[in-house]
């Protein structure tokens, strides 16, 4: 199986069964992220390690200290087993490194990845690690909302591809009529549909992965909250070929994490409260 989809690019799963591996962890405490985002601490990369080197294949969010969340499309290691050969995942979670594309190994020091939750229809994956990350004022979880998402909701992203100058984008929910008309055929659970917006350039990183960010009341200051994880687009191949262009007629089905907080709190091996604001977005 490869990235690269053709025609209306058809769904590049085959079925909608979670793949559960090992769920043993160590319960440890959380922390949150602080409301001002201009430092993206909670951001980790999703690496590929081999033979030749560490090759970046997506961003991965931090929710706890042994549990980050990328989309499914991500996780899935048959394409970079073929594109760079045998190896594993690892996650680089501090420094400009987790950004970088390609990297030798003796340049940083990754974190093992113990198993990988894929639930092929919310097109979401559980990262556990097998150590903890040390948590500090540069690697800090983002409390998950449990809230449903209301249509008036403000929602960013970032583009985590180039995430210096301005990474900051805003999502632009899609006209449901043709999100539905769009819908891959795996999808079965409830998605955020959205679609570009002026400037935005939406094969930044066509395989999703990056987190959504919403904001939650907490008394008069407003939390910074993940909302959900980016998914593939869908589109034409010739304008998903053309990054240039800010393409109209391609949407995102990004997966809703509020469903799943239980779940993943079980991974974790921590309280659901720990991971989440019950407040409602602002």
């Amino acid at each position: 199986m490869t990235r690269r989809l053709t025609g209306l690019f058809v769904a590049f799963l085959l079925a909608c069964v979670p793949n559960v591996l090992a769920q043993n962890v160590t319960t440890q405490q959380q922390q949150t992220v602080s409301p001002n985002l201009a430092s993206t601490k909670f951001l980790a990369g999703l690496f590929w390690s081999s033979s030749t080197g560490l090759h970046r294949r997506c961003a991965a969010t931090i929710v706890a200290n042994n549990v980050l969340l990328t989309s499914a499309s991500c996780a899935l290691d048959k394409y970079p087993n073929l594109a760079f050969g045998p190896g594993q995942w690892v996650v680089i979670s501090s420094g400009d490194s987790r950004f970088t594309q390609n990297l030798t190994a003796s340049a940083v020091q990754p974190s093992a990845v113990k198993s990988i939750d894929i639930d092929q229809c919310a097109n979401l994956a559980t990262i556990t690690l097998t150590t903890p990350l040390t948590l500090s004022d540069a690697i800090k979880p983002i409390l998950m909302n449990g809230a449903q998402v209301p249509q008036t909701a403000m929602l960013n992203t970032y583009n985590t591809s180039n995430p210096y100058g301005s990474p900051f984008l805003a999502l632009t929910l899609g006209n449901q009529q043709q999100c539905e008309t769009m819908k891959p055929q795996y999808v079965q659970d409830k998605f955020i549909c959205t679609q570009p917006v002026q400037g935005q350039f939406i094969t930044s990183d066509y395989l999703g992965g990056d987190p959504i960010i919403g904001f939650s009341v907490q008394g008069a200051t407003p939390v910074a909250v993940l909302v959900g994880i980016t998914g593939q687009f869908y589109s034409t191949w010739v304008n998903a070929q053309n990054g240039g262009i800010n393409d109209p007629t391609a949407y995102r089905f990004s997966a809703l994490v509020g469903s799943r907080v239980v779940q993943i709190a079980s991974i974790a091996g921590v309280d659901p409260q720990t991971l989440t604001s019950a407040n409602p977005l602002g």
